[in-house]
């Protein structure tokens, strides 16, 4: 296992400042951009006519711009994470704003901040790249056992998901395809985790250090999932057991009366699904993925196998307790 990463950036960053969430290595977030600094530093960096994947931002978290270019610079978070805009979306109206898809490449540190407008500039130190292993045979023992702890962790997690769903399926197979040293920043950023475990794992630079951090949180995924789990089986249980004993009735002197009332219901069922599905706090790829499955949902016949394992999988979705958190 290798900390050192293939990326080398700039010793010189123009810096995003956001308060929205925090970007991870190797993950990818949207941030919105209003503010004066923001706005200065994509119509500069980004919408000069030069390629978006040629400029790399420094993004710093927990740091929230000020409104007017006027007003200082609040205290910036010394550890930040160089990224690539992906796309930028941007309208004038009421106000100008963008909105930027940004991907994380590595961890940074700044060393000092070399302008403040009309966006701050840093000079700054690639993290990830300079981290050393100690050469102790006992050291590389423990993160050894360390990374593979996190990894079985993680396999039982993503297995406890439904694999016929492709983005489940595709992250199994990252698992296994990317480097043990990327996962926990990875995982970190798909679980549901708060800003302020986010903004932890960040300043973790050793990553030793990280190991340790995220174990636990996948745990906490885990035993959540179970627990969902075991109340599901105790409801499927119980209307197994309702069904069993409820009365057949049909109404036979108005013909397919009984048969529309039960697809009505149905509908109005996937309906409060989707509102579901659409005011869940689940991550924002989660999401997708979900608001994908109730279009193949509605389109489905009930008499499809299918149609009740991809109900019931959008139902463990929405029922997750994706805000919760264990202290």
């Amino acid at each position: 296992m290798s900390s050192v990463s293939p990326i080398q950036i700039p010793g010189r960053l123009p810096l995003l400042l956001t308060n929205e969430g925090v970007l991870l290595p190797g993950s990818t977030m949207r941030t919105s951009v209003d503010s004066a600094r923001n706005l200065q530093l994509v119509r500069s960096r980004l919408l000069k006519g030069t390629s978006l994947q040629s400029t790399i931002l420094g993004v710093i978290p927990n740091t929230p711009d000020p409104a007017s270019d006027a007003q200082d610079l609040p205290p910036l978070h010394r550890i930040g994470t160089a990224a690539l805009a992906v796309q930028v979306v941007g309208s004038n109206w009421p106000k100008p704003h963008y909105t930027l898809l940004i991907t994380g490449l590595c961890r940074f540190q700044i060393v000092q901040v070399l302008k403040e407008k009309p966006y701050p500039v840093a000079e700054v130190e690639q993290l990830d790249r300079l981290e050393e292993f100690p050469n102790t045979c006992k050291t590389r023992e423990e993160l050894g056992e360390l990374s593979e702890q996190f990894y079985k962790y993680a396999v039982q997690l993503v297995e406890m998901l439904d694999m016929s769903v492709p983005a489940v399926a595709k992250l199994r197979r990252l698992l296994d395809s990317l480097p043990r040293e990327a996962l926990p920043d990875i995982l970190t950023s798909i679980i549901r985790t708060s800003n302020k475990e986010k903004l932890q794992i960040l300043d973790a630079v050793s990553l030793e250090e990280r190991f340790k951090m995220t174990i636990p949180l996948l745990v906490r995924q885990i035993e959540g999932l179970k627990l969902l789990q075991k109340t599901r089986k105790h409801k499927q249980d119980d209307d197994k057991r309702v069904i069993a004993i409820r009365p057949v009735r049909r109404i036979t002197h108005i013909p397919g009366a009984l048969e529309d009332d039960g697809e009505d219901e149905d509908n109005d069922d996937i309906v409060m699904l989707e509102r579901k599905v659409r005011t869940s706090s689940m991550p924002e790829q989660a999401h997708k993925v979900c608001v994908k499955e109730i279009k193949r949902l509605k389109k489905m016949p009930q008499s499809m196998p299918e149609y009740a394992l991809t109900r019931n999988y959008l139902e463990l979705m929405v029922e997750l307790p994706w805000n919760k958190s264990t202290t």
